[in-house]
């Protein structure tokens, strides 16, 4: 059933290749379509996080104008003197100093204690050119050192914007600076950034207002994905990378010329380092097993029937067994088994038939050696009674017509093949009182019959041509002194019945051919007769034997079985 040919190894083959392929294939689909969504999620969640991140440092910058415009709201109401004692509590973690300066460059209120530099000019300051020729609200400087103090320079962003004020009936006009350190900058972009992405801040130059590597950058060391994405001012892209693929989203601010940009790769599936992979393989493994189990149950149950049919015909090969096919559940292999059923029924019929007909045949070539062996012996007797008649010998010719009635009436024997060796004695004995007349007493015979094969069974008319041979063959050329043995007896299984006598004896190249259907020299039909029909009715195995030597006599042996 598991031969590598069998259709049971063929149909789980087949079905775990056929199931494996299915898997595989909505494995791959379906792993294509999750990481296809996973990506687009990726790209949705970069956008959405660049988003809330630009709101808030929108918002951010905001606050820093509204806290220039308390203060400048302040220098209208209070002195110098005072803006100095309370402009201090303007000053928070992310915001480094807050100045105004005059319109000659001079500090009118500062929230820092630290003295001012004495050798800078303020008015020649980029930052204070920038807001004395802008007609903008207010201006947000690119990173830069903030040198107004000595001994500290922290990098700031610095908030620019004109201010006018009126005080003591007179109207003021300066320029107010609020630095601000990358600490609520750089905590709203850590914040913001995804577990594998970051954010950063780049102004419509594409100089970098913030990024997480920093300190790489102003080393002259630019990342590599900032080349690729520099002209992305707005909207999603996806750009290549040397690890993989990369999701950018830009958001440019409302409140000032930058530009927020995200990055998150794109590794789908493999965004997960617990990912489904292990699982998937596992999953795969275990569906095969289950397929490949169920696939041998399934093609085990179909093919059990075909296996039990395969066996049955084998046993009825080999022991002609007549035991038919059970009935199946299964629907094609019970009308198969319907099938051979009725196709072993009639084989049987036509082996019955056939051996019935052999045996028709086999009856009718004996009836036709019969048929030959009889016509040749009364023609003989025949010619013996008008021998007789002519030499007006009425007595013998009387007695040889009785002798020859009494033999027919034997020979015939109800029309039976086999009779008693008794019967075929006896029949022997009336020829052999015919052929006595015949041949005027020139021979003698004997006759003897073990006791325990009298009631044997020989074929009929089986000695009579053999006697007839030795006879004209053998002793019918002696002028006297002629004899023939004729005896019965057993031998192990076998019944032999013998025919000897002292006659001539047989040429030896006749003697090689005379059991031969055709012989190159005929010596007559009888004993081939004789010889055919034993083998005819008894097998190869039965039959004469013939042995003979030239003027000693011969002697035929024949062997039949001794119990039919």
């Amino acid at each position: 059933m598991f031969h590598k040919n069998s259709l049971c190894v063929i149909m789980a083959a087949v079905t775990v290749g056929l199931s494996l392929i299915a898997v595989i294939a909505i494995t791959l689909i379906v792993y294509h379509h999750a990481d296809s969504a996973i990506n687009f999620s990726i790209e949705q969640n970069n956008a959405q996080i660049v988003r809330n991140v630009s709101d808030s440092i929108d918002s951010y910058i905001e606050e820093m104008v509204s806290v220039s415009d308390t203060v400048t709201d302040l220098l209208s109401r209070h002195s110098a003197a005072e803006m100095n004692r309370s402009l201090i509590v303007f000053l928070r973690k992310d915001i480094e100093t807050i100045v105004v300066f005059d319109d000659n460059g001079k500090p009118v209120v500062t929230a820092d204690s630290r003295s001012l530099r004495k050798d800078i000019n303020i008015t020649e300051q980029s930052w204070y050119v920038s807001a004395g020729t802008t007609d903008k609200r207010y201006i947000i400087s690119p990173p830069h050192v903030e040198r107004l103090y000595s001994g500290e320079y922290p990098w700031v962003i610095t908030l620019t914007k004109n201010v006018t004020w009126t005080q003591d009936l007179q109207k003021h006009q300066g320029i107010m600076i609020i630095d601000m350190n990358f600490t609520h900058i750089k905590d709203l972009c850590t914040r913001g950034g995804s577990d594998n992405g970051y954010l950063y801040i780049k102004d419509l130059q594409n100089d970098i207002v913030y990024h997480p590597k920093q300190q790489m950058i102003y080393a002259g060391i630019m990342p590599e994905e900032i080349s690729r994405i520099s002209d992305l001012k707005s909207g999603s892209a996806v750009v290549p990378a040397s690890s993989g693929k990369l999701s950018v989203f830009a958001e440019p601010l409302s409140n000032a010329d930058w530009v927020v940009t995200g990055v998150s790769p794109m590794d789908g599936l493999a965004t997960y380092e617990s990912g489904p992979g292990l699982y998937v393989v596992l999953a795969i493994l275990a569906l095969a097993l289950m397929v490949l189990f169920g696939s041998i149950i399934l093609s085990r149950a179909i093919i059990k029937p075909i296996y039990n049919l395969m066996s049955l015909m084998e046993h009825i090969h080999i022991e002609n067994s007549t035991e038919a096919a059970s009935p199946c559940e299964l629907y094609e292999a019970d009308q198969l088994g319907k099938s051979f059923n009725g196709m072993v029924e009639r084989i049987r019929q036509l082996m019955v038939q056939v051996r019935t007909e052999q045996e028709q045949l086999r009856r009718s070539e004996l009836k036709a050696l019969n048929a030959q062996i009889n016509p040749h012996f009364l023609y003989n007797t025949l010619d013996s009674v008008v021998w007789l008649a002519e030499n007006d010998d009425k007595d013998s010719v009387v007695k040889i017509v009785m002798a020859l009635s009494k033999y027919f009436r034997l020979s015939l024997s109800g029309a039976r093949d086999f009779i008693p060796v008794e019967d075929e004695l006896q029949q022997v004995e009336k020829y052999l009182l015919i052929q006595k007349m015949r041949f005027k007493d020139v021979f003698v015979y004997h006759i003897e019959c073990a006791d325990n094969v009298r009631k044997a069974k020989t074929l009929k008319v089986t000695l009579q041509p053999i006697v007839e041979n030795a006879i004209v063959h053998g002793i019918g050329t002696m002028d006297e002194g002629g004899k023939i043995w004729i005896s019965a007896y057993g031998s192990g299984e076998c019944l032999e019945l013998s025919v000897k006598d002292n006659g001539c004896g047989i040429k030896p190249d006749v003697l090689a051919h005379i059991l031969e259907c055709n012989p190159s020299t005929r010596t007559g039909i009888g004993i081939k007769n004789v010889h055919q029909r034993i083998q005819l009715a008894c097998g190869p195995q039965y039959g004469l034997h013939v042995e003979s030597r030239l003027d000693e006599g011969t002697t035929v042996t024949v062997r039949l079985p001794l119990n039919f």
